[in-house]
């Protein structure tokens, strides 16, 4: 329950920051290529033409105090983090650039976006995180089994 509360009075701050940052990705990012679009056909997401993608150096970069203060709690961050969806937008940290792998798990939680919609996928995400722990919820779950069903 204290994670159902936690989450909730934290979703404005991180559903605000998700929104600026995918409409950055959306107006600077790269579309998926042939072969990716199939990708994302067959993990579910409906819309695969709205996708980009943006390479940057660090994901997710300029995080908010506050979230980068609950992100190295559950041991996610600039340091440990490959790729990060964000409704239709995708970073993929420079180094990841190229893992069909790390893209079909970020097409995934794209797919659930499109499911659940921004908001309460990003609630959910969050209650699991701060109940059960990264990457132990059934949203990170599905992602990873998804992908690893695809390679």
């Amino acid at each position: 329950m204290l994670s159902r509360l936690i989450a909730k009075s934290i979703l404005p701050i991180v559903s605000l920051w998700a929104k600026r940052h995918e409409r950055v990705i959306l107006q600077t990012g790269t579309p998926l290529t042939e072969g990716e679009l199939i990708d994302a056909r067959r993990v579910g997401v409906q819309h695969p033409e709205r996708v980009r993608t943006l390479v940057v150096e660090i994901v997710p970069p300029r995080l908010p105090p506050m979230m980068r203060a609950l992100a190295e709690r559950f041991g996610w961050g600039p340091s440990t983090t490959a790729g990060m969806a964000l409704g239709y937008g995708i970073f993929i940290r420079t180094n990841q650039r190229g893992s069909r792998s790390l893209l079909l798990h970020e097409l995934v939680h794209t797919a659930q976006y499109e499911r659940l919609g921004m908001r309460t996928f990003l609630e959910q995400y969050l209650q699991e995180c701060l109940s059960v722990g990264y990457p132990l919820g059934a949203l990170e779950a599905e992602a990873q089994r998804t992908a690893r069903n695809f390679i």
